[in-house]
């Protein structure tokens, strides 16, 4: 199987917003993620942990000057001490189920693509998020999930994900927000 072209970097938006976004999503990387769940096998909560996997899970594929660059996570592996059989952990906070990619991505895919078609989408999460998603792939989100967020703001004459936006630089463990939009338009 093919992977994906190379893409150049060419943003539509200032290079360091997109830095900004990069910056926020590499924070990810290198995470150790995976709750403790029961096993799917046999249903028992008797575990251990088990290592990780070979591979990490990509959160996200960044266009960079250099080329691709995969963000990804460390999934915890558990070992069921009833049945034997080993499984990862819960993942259901930063992924949805059988998706690639991390829920704010899926959600920005899902976003752009009631507005444009899968190739300007995929064009549109490359020049304006930095962010390398597959114009198949973003048409099966398209499909899959039919509830789009549809808060946006206007920044430079280009429209942004607002929850995309909150989840990149907000504060999720204060009950204030990280930062304050009082109109549907901002200066970069």
């Amino acid at each position: 199987m093919r992977g994906p072209d190379e893409k150049p970097f060419d943003p539509a938006v200032s290079p360091l917003f997109v830095n900004a976004i990069h910056e926020e999503l590499r924070q990810v990387a290198d995470e150790r993620r995976g709750d403790p769940r029961p096993c799917p096998n046999c249903g028992s909560d008797e575990h251990r942990k088990n290592g990780y996997q070979n591979e990490p899970k990509t959160v996200a594929r960044l266009v960079t000057a250099e080329g691709l660059e995969d963000v990804g996570v460390d999934v915890q592996q558990y070992e069921c001490l009833d049945c034997g059989r080993s499984f990862q952990g819960d993942l259901s906070a930063l992924f949805y189920e059988g998706c690639a990619y991390a829920k704010p991505v899926v959600d920005l895919c899902v976003f752009h693509a009631a507005d444009e078609s899968p190739t300007a989408c995929e064009r549109t999460l490359r020049r304006q998020y930095g962010l390398q998603v597959h114009r198949d792939t973003v048409e099966r989100y398209a499909d899959r999930f039919d509830d789009v967020d549809g808060h946006a703001i206007d920044i430079a004459d280009h429209r942004y994900s607002l929850s995309f936006l909150s989840f990149l630089f907000g504060d999720e463990d204060s009950d204030e927000p990280h930062f304050v939009i009082q109109r549907s338009t901002a200066l970069w």
